[in-house]
């Protein structure tokens, strides 16, 4: 009888661990297969002054790249996510923020940048800072920018730029994005209430 009951514990245990090393390695083989992870801590300037991702993120980071002077989706992106952050009531707000940042550090000034992000809603964060930060920023996303002479711009330049607004945890890593320009501010509230 006991030689039975010291069997069937035994078994139990085993049958415990196995559970276990199962569920373990399923995880590991999922995390794993799972693609690659984009985003990360990163150093920019806000208002002429170094700012850091990590030194006080929010449960949900929405980030965007653009410039100052763009002339169509900045603007329109901004102003659909500012509708979106509109709809969200206070508690909401606590919990999350909106990043702005200029890749044309050669024409958007430090100040420049944060008045254009506060345009489109107080809490606004606008970001600039030196070519490399802001390249290797964007390095770590899955975005980019491209500096074009346009004699006909009445700026003189042009610049092309990824238009998705990134949804970050707080470790600063992607886990949602959102055309910009092209979703309205429904769209991005909504995508919002799926990640806060």
């Amino acid at each position: 009888m006991n030689i039975q009951k010291g069997a069937l514990v035994a078994l139990r245990i085993l049958t415990t661990i196995a559970i276990a090393l199962v569920i373990f390695f399923g995880f590991w083989i999922w995390k794993t297969m799972k693609g690659p992870i984009f985003g990360g801590d990163f150093i920019l300037t806000y208002r002429g002054q170094n700012w850091t991702f990590s030194a006080a993120p929010k449960k949900l980071n929405l980030l965007y790249f653009g410039y100052t002077k763009c002339p169509d989706v900045c603007p329109m992106s901004l102003s659909y996510a500012g509708g979106a952050f509109r709809m969200l009531n206070k508690e909401e707000l606590k919990d999350i923020r909106f990043i702005f940042l200029s890749v044309d550090q050669a024409h958007d000034k430090p100040d420049e940048v944060a008045d254009y992000a506060t345009n489109f809603f107080p809490s606004f964060i606008g970001l600039s800072g030196s070519k490399e930060q802001i390249d290797k920023t964007i390095g770590l996303f899955p975005a980019s920018y491209i500096l074009e002479e346009n004699p006909k711009s009445y700026l003189g330049y042009s610049i092309s730029h990824t238009d998705r607004i990134f949804f970050l945890d707080s470790k600063g890593i992607v886990i949602d994005s959102i055309p910009g320009s092209k979703e309205g501010s429904e769209s991005i509230y909504k995508k919002i209430k799926e990640n806060l």
